[in-house]
């Protein structure tokens, strides 16, 4: 694939009460969080992208805005480059995104 962009669940289970009730109501738990660090669906993406990815091919997924910094990491581990978070609207860290080598 020449780009690969993914929504995993990211929610924390020790920020899961203080989820807004409107997005754990309308939203499967499952969709929302790994019941751990909301950390466990990019594990699993950035060690599997690298080989189902095109040279220069890009990955992007979105992310807890507190999530940057972690999430930039496993890409990094993952051999990614040009890796590089990606804001929303009102400033919160929103997307990270990388290349695979060429």
């Amino acid at each position: 694939f020449d780009l690969i962009v993914s929504n995993p669940p990211y929610i924390a289970l020790n920020e899961w009460a203080g989820l807004d009730r409107d997005v754990a109501r309308f939203d499967p738990r499952i969709a929302l969080t790994d019941e751990g660090d909301g950390l466990d669906a990019y594990r699993v993406i950035t060690k599997g992208a690298p080989g189902r990815l095109a040279a220069g091919g890009v990955l992007c997924v979105e992310i807890g805005w507190t999530q940057g910094a972690d999430v930039t990491a496993l890409f990094q581990q993952a051999g990614f480059l040009e890796v590089g978070v990606i804001k929303d609207m009102a400033g919160r860290d929103r997307c990270v995104m990388g290349r695979r080598p060429a």
